[in-house]
């Protein structure tokens, strides 16, 4: 590629450049070469689609200017000479670029690098005030919560209002779809909506203009029966019955006669005759069923008849899927416009934008509101320099706007110099509305309106001839990737290799008993599952540790300053999704490899944030066993087996937190149960008074859990496990945007985040320091990123089954909107109107699966291997790197394999973690308390009943009635009257399933808990069944009615159901009578 032509700063470029090239080098080496050429900082706009795309690009910049400024003459020559500075020229230029440094930082406007969306926050700001669009907005990243809340306020409103046309409209949708796969449907629909604000513009009626356009594609009448007019024609009859008269050469044939014969006799309704002579012409895969003649009949004319009935029965068919189609989409159109609606709303009164708001109100401004001609004009005198980083990576919306502005620049003959860069093969974002195609489209009209350049690059820096030999044997002569030219390496005598590792396929040791002829059944806690494609998958995860070993300390990488061993470091691994990147994970962990991923969302899935959240769900439901039992095993206390074996033998007590109480009172609790029950004591009165964030700090310091952590890690996770604990800390500040919520409203919030997306869950903690560790990428998350080794991992899945429930859209290339926009439920019901945008939107998928594939492969620098687990899947990235022509040599290393295959039963001894020596003063908890108030005789009383109903029932069941009188301290004189009404209750018929440990699962009596206003209560008696939970309420006083205790009873329906969210909560009270008052 000429650079001479790319950096010359007087005309506008078009570069399409391959993986490796320096795309970046270029763009910022244009921006340098505008500066030595005059231009003002405040008049250049440099547009990326990552902040952390634009934070390089500013640094290096900054960089660059530096050394201009600092270093010496002969560097800054070296330097404008690669920057195409002519030789003439470079003497008259050596003393404006030694000024550039000081006029960057100085310049007041300054440089423009921004993200699409952070300069259409620009844009905004500086709208006139009349516009509309100013005012205090916020931009929010995380939306998966505001979609939920919008989508409850729907149900809510339609629950209340069920004659409204969404409402009926929703009950058909969950009655052909269900609730969970409505709500996928609409909330496609939401994540489309810019498309939908599109395809709809100027139209009053938006889901009424879609659905005539769809009636209309789909050429469909609406209140006629294509099944009654089909029968109802004599033609029909009279075609099946002269097919049927054929059908008599055999017994079959006359029996297929009879059948094709009996629908026509109109007894049964219309939708059960159809069926039945479609289940004669067609399987249930709906392909024609093969039906052909015998020997002596006419197979033309039998063939023929075959045809007749065969296509008026499909017409039928079609015509009905239509009729469908178009009803579905009523529904989902209006119920999805509703939803909508709430959304837009919702974040209205928060005054909040997402960035779909963002570009269609840019879009708005500088294309159809009477401010456009005054914005275009502001953005003209402003900027008079545009460079556009990943072009690819473009959506539609994007591309309008910067058209509306370059059309109206040029048609004033007033255009900015435009620098575009790119490589479509590298457009790996359609899931965020990325249209690869617009490139073709910017360059067309950037060459029309600007005269622009056109350059291409194919030489790459980064990768060895050995992995580009690859790369082109993959992609050249590939029918969906025709747009690839041959890549050449810069750095020709760089070795490398490639290598595909042989599948992984899993083998049983013997044959089943099932293969045997022997049914037996498999005990689940002695005999583990044999999954054939998760033990594959754990096969080559197996080899892939194996391998890493044999890499790190035995191969060499060339690196600046010479050849080396390989390290760690050296390593990336790359894999399509996340699914099972836990197996992979494991098999290091296994080997000791240090390792570092960058899962998105993934914080609160990992061992020390799920530890953290077993504890704070333990302060605030101290009756809850399994959190405390996390707890207690959990590296904040290190408790053995041993301590907890103790406390699940231990019957005194009632459930583990008593039982840890009674263990300390009578001396047999060991030193790590004292240390664990004297600081949860201490957090246990601070649950419910101190910020969430306060408290994590309080727990932080005064467990010691960062250095416990430390202690209890391997080395190689060491710095991951202490940036997710600090990670999750950050999350108290950042929840509810800082306003300190409850203990329990944290957890419903961390809840929330962790069924989110990944991109609204919080994100691993960041490792300031990566020190010498593998690394583990998604290839999304590859994008920009090189390694002297990269392994492809798990590259030969099985396919993914078409998902459904979404929107089918058809925008154009260059087009101002979509032309079809509608919605689908399976694949069943697309219909053969729309077969053709499946069919292209199937072959864009394709493409960026090769495009995934490509990035992939081109992050290694010197050594690419692959590998992949079960039988051999039909152009796979495995089938097409291994048969790439470019392939000089696959690594048939079956020893490895069969290595693994022996070690796969082994266990492997890991040494247990030190412990840490805690300072006992740093393990004393504050002094806190409060006062009493004096109780009344009735209070006295019913206090007395609900302490003897707490020992009388199941798990604390005592019958001794003195000695409880005396450890309860009730009078001798109220004794026998409570000892009489509490043994009432217990054998009432219609409290005994309360009562009785024979009839539900588990029970506790004065469970604790702290409400959503951080506040402590305690629950008489929480009952657990099988599908339900109850909250049982004493009540002696005269006033017992539910409706005096209905806000009571919700607070604790709330926060039980909280605890079970599977189960049903119903609370209740217990009169003195016997009554069971339900609220």
């Amino acid at each position: 590629m000429d650079n001479h032509r790319a950096l010359d700063p007087q005309h506008s470029v078009v570069v399409e450049a391959c993986a490796g090239s320096g795309k970046t080098w270029l763009l910022v080496s244009r921006i340098v070469r505008l500066l030595l050429d005059g231009v003002k900082p405040g008049e250049i706009l440099a547009i990326t689609f990552t902040r952390k795309a634009a934070q390089e690009m500013q640094a290096r910049l900054r960089d660059w200017l530096y050394d201009l400024a600092s270093k010496d003459d002969g560097h800054v020559r070296e330097f404008l000479r690669q920057r195409a500075v002519a030789e003439a020229d470079i003497g008259r230029l050596l003393p404006r670029a030694r000024g550039l440094y000081q006029q960057f930082l100085l310049a007041q406007p300054g440089i423009t690098i921004s993200t699409f969306h952070g300069w259409f926050m620009q844009v905004l700001q500086r709208a006139p005030l009349d516009a509309g669009m100013a005012g205090g907005i916020q931009l929010v990243e995380q939306t998966s919560a505001l979609r939920l809340e919008a989508w409850q306020t729907l149900l809510d409103k339609l629950h209340g209002n069920a004659t409204l046309p969404e409402a009926q409209s929703m009950l058909a949708l969950f009655a052909e779809f269900g609730l969970s796969n409505t709500r996928q449907l609409l909330f496609a629909f939401l994540a489309k909506r810019s498309e939908w604000w599109a395809y709809t513009a100027g139209q009053p009626d938006p889901p009424s203009f879609a659905l005539e356009n769809l009636r209309a594609e789909l050429d469909v009448e609406i209140g006629v029966d294509p099944l009654a007019v089909l029968f109802a024609k004599a033609q029909f009859s009279a075609d099946v019955r002269a097919f049927a008269g054929l059908l008599t050469a055999s017994a079959a044939q006359q029996a297929r006669a009879e059948r094709l014969l009996a629908p026509l006799d109109g007894t049964l309704p219309v939708t059960q005759r159809f069926a039945a002579l479609w289940e004669e012409f067609f399987t249930q895969k709906n392909e024609p069923r093969s039906i052909k003649a015998n020997k002596g009949q006419d197979a033309t004319q039998l063939g023929a008849c075959l045809e007749i009935v065969r296509e008026q029965l499909l017409a039928a068919h079609h015509t009905v899927q239509a009729q469908r189609i178009y009803q579905t989409n009523r529904n989902a159109l209006r119920c999805g416009a509703a939803l909508l609606a709430a959304y837009q709303e919702l974040k209205q009164r928060q005054q909040m934008l997402d960035f779909g708001d963002l570009e269609w109100r840019v879009r708005q401004l500088l294309n159809d509101s009477d401010h456009a001609e005054y914005l275009q004009y502001k953005l003209d005198s402003r900027y008079r320099h545009v460079l556009l980083d990943e072009f690819q990576d473009t959506n539609p919306l994007q591309w309008q706007i910067l058209q509306a502005w370059f059309a109206a620049a040029a048609a004033v003959q007033s255009t900015p110099t435009v620098f575009v860069v790119g490589d479509p093969k590298q457009s790996i974002y359609r899931f965020r509305r990325a249209d690869a195609r617009l490139f073709g489209v910017v360059r067309e009209f950037l060459q029309q309106h600007y005269s622009a350049h056109h350059l291409t690059q194919n030489v790459t820096r980064r990768n060895a001839p050995a992995v580009l030999a690859a790369v082109n044997g993959v992609f050249e002569n590939q029918p969906g990737f025709a747009d690839f030219e041959t890549h050449h390496a810069h750095q020709q005598n760089l070795p490398g290799h490639v290598g595909v590792l042989p599948l992984c396929e899993f083998a049983p040791s013997s044959a089943s008993h099932e293969e045997q002829g022997e049914l037996r059944l498999r005990n689940p806690l002695t005999e583990p599952y044999q999954d054939r494609a998760e033990s594959a998958r754990e096969l080559e995860a197996q080899q892939f540790a194996e391998k890493i070993t044999q890499i790190v300390g035995q191969w060499n990488v060339h690196a600046e300053g010479g050849t080396r061993p390989a390290q760690f470091s050296d390593i990336m691994v790359l894999v399509r999704r996340r699914t099972h990147l836990k197996v992979y994970e494991h098999a290091l962990r296994a080997r000791h490899i240090p390792y570092l991923t960058s899962r998105r969302g993934g914080l609160l899935d990992t061992l020390e944030a799920a530890d953290i959240q077993a504890l704070l769900a333990f302060l605030v439901t101290p009756f809850s066993d399994l959190q405390l039992a996390h707890t207690l095993r959990a590296p904040v206390f290190s408790c053995s087996d041993d301590d907890l074996i103790l406390l699940a033998q231990n019957e005194e007590g009632g459930g583990w937190w008593p039982r840890l109480q009674h263990a300390i009172t009578t001396g047999a609790a060991s030193p790590h149960l004292q240390r664990a029950y004297r600081l949860l004591q201490g957090w246990l009165k601070l649950a419910d008074k101190l910020p969430v964030h306060d408290l994590l700090d309080r727990i932080y310091f005064e467990g010691d859990v960062l250095d416990r952590y430390a202690a209890a890690a391997p080395d190689a996770m060491r710095p991951a496990v202490l940036a997710n604990l600090q990670a999750f800390m950050e999350i108290a500040l950042n929840v509810d945007a800082g306003r300190y919520p409850s203990l329990p409203g944290f957890l419903r919030e961390l809840a929330e985040l962790r069924h989110a997306g990944d991109g609204d869950a919080p994100d691993e903690g960041k490792v300031s320091q990566a020190g010498n560790a593998l690394r583990i990428y998604t290839v999304h998350e590859a994008k920009g990123l090189e390694a002297p080794i990269v392994w492809l991992l798990d590259t030969n899945p099985s396919r993914k089954k078409e998902e459904g429930y979404d929107v089918l859209l058809h925008w154009p290339t260059g087009d101002e909107r979509p032309t079809h926009f509608s919605l689908y439920g399976d694949k069943a019901s697309r219909g053969i109107v729309r077969e053709p945008y499946f069919e292209q939107d199937a072959q864009l998928a394709q493409r960026e699966d090769l495009n995934l594939l490509y990035v992939a492969m081109t992050r290694a620098k010197q050594v690419l291997l692959a590998s992949g687990n079960g039988e051999m899947v039909e152009s796979s990235w495995y089938q097409r790197i291994a048969n790439s022509e470019g392939l000089a040599q696959k690594t048939e290393d079956s020893s490895i394999v069969a290595a693994v295959r022996q070690s796969m039963n082994k266990a492997i001894e890991k040494p247990h973690p030190p412990q840490s020596v805690v300072d006992e003063r740093l393990t004393q908890p504050l002094p806190a308390g409060s006062r009493k108030t004096a109780l009344t005789d009735v209070q006295h009383y019913g206090t007395w009943l609900h302490a003897l109903m707490q020992h009388l029932t199941p798990p604390n069941e005592k019958n001794d009635a003195q000695r409880l009188q005396q450890q309860l301290g009730i009078p001798a004189a109220h004794m026998p009257a409570l000892w009489q009404q509490a043994q009432r209750l217990l054998v009432a018929p219609q409290l005994l399933r309360f009562f009785d440990a024979r009839h539900y699962r588990a029970a506790g009596n004065e469970v604790a808990y702290v409400n959503a206003r951080g506040e402590l209560r305690r629950i008489d008696r929480l009952v657990e069944f099988d599908e339900e939970v109850w909250v049982l309420d004493y009540k002696t006083g005269a006033d017992a009615g539910p409706a005096t205790y209905s806000a009571q009873m919700e607070e604790y329906r709330s926060a039980m159901q909280a605890v079970y969210p599977r189960k049903t909560v119903r609370c209740a009270l217990i009169s003195g009578d016997g009554q069971l008052l339900e609220s």
